[in-house]
């Protein structure tokens, strides 16, 4: 490959991710977020990373601040202002003097808002109280039931404040969501019962024209252990209601029983599968179980010898944490799931939106319908469950995945759901794609693919091992511990048989 090829693909690529980039919502807006904590008190959700990844939907720059470390005149900077995570009275006299002055809209999400209402005069809603019996949210037409117990601050309406969302505890009604003149409040916001918050932005940010709603369809974990006919079964069904689908391959996975490495390239009747599965409507990304640069290198050179072209990447969600995403923005245009917002533990949520430019992901599109698998009998109800909140969003995007290994009713089911309710199957090799990384370079737009890497570069820079010398290293583990259980045994019987001859002496 010479290197004006080079050069010219890597231009295309940065050429076909920018323009791309001016599908979303964002301008030049730029938003701060101003917090006290980054989690609440016994939750796991770390809403101030999800929240600053979220509001790239609608902003070119998003920053944070915590509200002890801020100082005056900073607000001055920014168009919007968010305020979360607030739990102790608030004492910084120059941010609650700023924000007062601010003429940006203002969004105020759950506690404190009674320190801020307290100190302006601007307002005319009111602080109440807080109520632990709320069990119903309401949203335009749509009804959302939770389990009370949870804790919302109860505003009271001004004559000039609008509401746009409400909840109720079988006896009142109440605003959840509320704005007057530039400024917005949400009483609670939950990660997991709703996007009513995520809507609501839409209002928020004066969004006039939507982004086409999609859903994509992704057959998750395909490996060499997966049943071909099932794989095709699944591919077949598909292609027949003409619904494009997302293959998320792992070409390098360790087998959980014998814990040795295996490879797409040891397995020519899978490799031809997924190529048949290619040419049925099928995008390939890949799933990886290990994320180093020369594992992900060697993975992309054995798809491509193989005429499998990977577009985008997945793993597993306890695998990542924010850091390893932004490692992956190198040499990834496109990650495909839920996302893990939480530097120290496990806690993954997912956005009604594509997410494109932010601090973590190029593009992001996220995983929010579900998983059909055999370990819950209840997967197919609750993924269209979830896409009827879903579909409360305007400009939405997701998806959700299937195992093979499952009956493929279970997909028939959704498809024919989907179907029912006009939704638009997501084609991931009509978007723009790239990945580059050394020689590798893989791009995609307007289904068409184009691909490189230099083929004199080693296959694999991991050295993984083959099932033959996975065998002769497991019989050598079985020879050897046999071989050591003997001589254990030879020597019992040696030390016995030595007390019963130096007894039999002392006797004589």
């Amino acid at each position: 490959m010479t290197y004006k090829n080079k050069y010219l693909i890597s231009f295309l690529a940065l050429f076909f991710f920018l323009s791309s980039s001016l599908t979303s919502y964002a301008i030049e807006n730029k938003t701060l977020i101003v917090y006290e904590v980054e989690k609440n008190i016994n939750s796991n959700e770390n809403k101030v990373n999800y929240l600053n990844e979220l509001l790239y939907v609608f902003n070119k720059k998003v920053e944070k601040i915590n509200i002890n470390e801020y100082k005056s005149g900073y607000l001055n900077d920014f168009d919007y202002v968010f305020v979360l995570n607030i739990e102790n009275d608030i004492k910084n006299q120059y941010f609650l003097k700023d924000l007062n002055n601010y003429k940006g809209k203002i969004y105020w999400i759950e506690n404190k808002i009674q320190d801020f209402l307290y100190y302006s005069s601007k307002y005319k809603i009111t602080y109440n109280k807080q109520n632990t019996n709320i069990n119903k949210l309401f949203y335009n037409k749509d009804s959302i039931l939770i389990e009370p117990g949870y804790l919302f601050n109860i505003i009271k309406p001004s004559k000039k404040s609008v509401t746009l969302s409400t909840m109720s505890d079988n006896y009142n009604t109440y605003p959840l969501i509320i704005h007057e003149d530039n400024l917005y409040y949400i009483s609670r916001w939950d990660l997991n019962y709703s996007f009513i918050f995520e809507d609501s932005l839409n209002d928020f940010f004066n969004i006039k024209y939507y982004n086409k709603e999609k859903i994509f369809v992704k057959i998750e974990d395909v490996n060499t252990l997966k049943d071909i006919k099932k794989l095709k079964e699944s591919a077949d069904y598909l292609y027949s209601k003409k619904v494009p689908f997302i293959i998320s391959l792992a070409p390098t996975y360790v087998d959980d029983k014998t814990k040795s490495t295996i490879t797409t390239n040891m397995e020519p009747e899978f490799v031809e599968t997924i190529k048949y599965m290619q040419r049925k409507g099928g995008t390939v990304i890949l799933h990886g179980y290990k994320h180093t640069k020369d594992s992900i290198i060697s993975e992309l050179r054995y798809c491509l010898k193989n005429d499998i072209y990977p577009l985008a990447f997945n793993t597993d969600d306890h695998d990542f944490n924010i850091a390893d995403y932004k490692e992956m923005k190198k040499y990834f245009s496109t990650y495909i799931g839920q996302y893990n917002n939480n530097k120290e533990i496990l806690a993954t949520y997912t956005s009604p939106y594509i997410i494109k430019n932010s601090d973590s992901f190029n593009t992001l599109i996220p995983e929010n319908l579900g998983y059909i698998s055999n370990e819950d009998m209840f997967c197919v109800d609750k993924i269209k469950e979830n896409y009827k909140r879903l579909s409360m969003v305007r400009g939405y995007s997701g998806g959700f995945s299937f195992n093979p290994d499952v009956n493929v009713d279970y997909l028939k089911e959704i498809i024919e759901f989907l179907r029912d309710e006009d939704v638009k199957f997501l084609n991931l090799k009509e978007e723009n794609n790239y990945i580059k990384v050394d020689d590798v370079s893989i791009i995609s737009e307007n289904s068409i693919i184009s691909s490189s890497y230099d083929k004199s570069n080693s296959l694999s820079t991991n050295k993984e091992k083959s099932k033959f010398e996975v065998w002769v290293k497991d019989i050598n583990k079985v020879v050897i511990n046999f071989i050591a259980v003997i001589l254990v045994l030879f020597i019992i019987i040696f030390i016995i048989f030595r007390k019963i001859n130096i007894n039999k002496f002392k006797r004589r």
